[in-house]
């Protein structure tokens, strides 16, 4: 087992404040904390590709007819009815 040497000042006294307020150990505060933030990183990293993806899905779509719009007025009339 390798061992961390941490030698930010900084990141002790964080690291040292986050176990005194989970009463976690020194080490299952940092495992913990390292965890949780591979967890959001990865969540992230999924929604990018899935974004990703329906720009792709998107791009490959024909353009919307002339007239066409996006609150669909174009099927109505003044009066709200169905054309």
């Amino acid at each position: 087992v390798m061992g961390l040497n941490i030698k930010s000042d900084e990141v002790q006294t964080l690291a040292k404040t986050l176990a005194a307020e989970t009463g976690e150990t020194l080490t299952g505060a940092i495992k913990v904390a390292l965890e949780e933030r591979l967890a959001r990183l990865r969540r992230e990293r999924n929604v990018e590709e899935k974004r990703r993806a329906i720009r792709e899905i998107l791009d490959a779509l024909p353009p919307a007819p002339p007239g066409a719009t996006s609150d669909h007025s174009d099927l109505y009339d003044e009066w709200g009815l169905p054309k």
